[in-house]
């Protein structure tokens, strides 16, 4: 199918996206942010889209946004996939079939930033992908279809985000050429689910606060694994990230950190504990908390 179709993403889920629709349709131009200076190397979306030969301009906000798109010729459809830009309705209309945006949550659920975060901090048992039709509002197009999946309680955020890249190519491969015919009748969002809205996370995020219960810092583990990442500075100065932990009954004082005698490490929270099992020293590499124990017990207790 021989249209010109314009993509618009920035992060790693741009990135795998890209790499299926360019496998499957024929990708005109890639639009997306410019790095920044802290990044180092070639940002994902940029570096596949130059090697298969795409074109690639570059657009930090709206109106960026607005004036490049409009500066081009007309095209038939735009697809939108992690680009963190807000898109205006002139920069919509320039296409034939409008632009499309693959959103990991089933709308009105968690618009917004960072859906896929929010799904397993909130502690939901589902969520999946909504093809929608953007519009000026903040993920409050109609939608062409929805898929979805069932949270396990093993769900990490890097886990979670590759099963809805596989759900969000399959919507994808099967709704762009209907789309196109138009033959993808969009529906409103339904009114009687409802909204929740997620934003963009912090480092400041990941922070761990003991005051919080044990089921909520659980899920934090999880679903800060990647970004921000759950962090702490134990006794003795040590900062680290915790990448495992599970369930314990006891109960400590908020903050307390206590090592117990077959070397596991408790956290006390506001409700229960937290019994780390894996973790990594800042600068170090990762590992499970015997070993840590074995080379930072003595500092814990100096």
């Amino acid at each position: 199918m021989s249209k010109k179709i314009i993509f618009f993403g920035s992060g790693p889920v741009a990135a795998e996206s890209l790499s299926f629709l360019s496998n499957n349709f024929e990708i005109d131009c890639v639009i997306t942010k410019r790095k920044t200076p802290f990044f180092k190397g070639v940002p994902p979306v940029e570096k596949l889209a130059k090697s298969i030969g795409i074109n690639v301009e570059f657009a930090d906000n709206k109106s960026e946004l607005e004036t490049l798109v409009l500066n081009m010729e007309k095209h038939d459809l735009g697809i939108v996939i992690d680009y963190g830009v807000i898109i205006s309705s002139r920069t919509i209309s320039h296409f034939k079939h409008g632009i499309i945006n693959s959103h990991f949550s089933i709308l009105p659920e968690w618009r917004g930033a960072d859906p896929i975060t929010y799904s397993l901090l909130s502690g939901q048992k589902k969520t999946g992908v909504s093809l929608m039709s953007i519009d000026s509002g903040l993920d409050t197009g109609p939608l062409y279809a929805t898929s979805e999946i069932n949270l396990s309680e093993s769900e990490t955020n890097q886990s979670l985000t590759s099963r809805l890249i596989g759900l969000s190519n399959d919507l994808l491969k099967e709704y762009i050429p209907k789309i196109l015919l138009n033959d993808a009748p969009a529906r409103p969002q339904p009114l009687n689910r409802i909204t929740t809205f997620s934003r963009k996370l912090s480092k400041d995020d990941g922070l761990i606060d003991s005051k919080k219960t044990a089921t909520e810092l659980l899920r934090e583990i999880k679903a800060f694994d990647g970004w921000p990442k759950s962090s702490m500075i134990l006794p003795g100065n040590i900062s680290v990230i915790i990448l495992e932990a599970q369930f314990n009954e006891v109960q400590l004082k908020s903050g307390d950190v206590v090592i117990t005698n077959d070397n596991t490490i408790l956290l006390g929270t506001k409700k229960n504990s937290i019994e780390i099992t894996k973790l990594m020293p800042v600068g170090k590499r990762e590992m499970l908390t015997k070993d840590f124990l074995n080379g930072y017990k003595s500092r814990i207790f100096s």
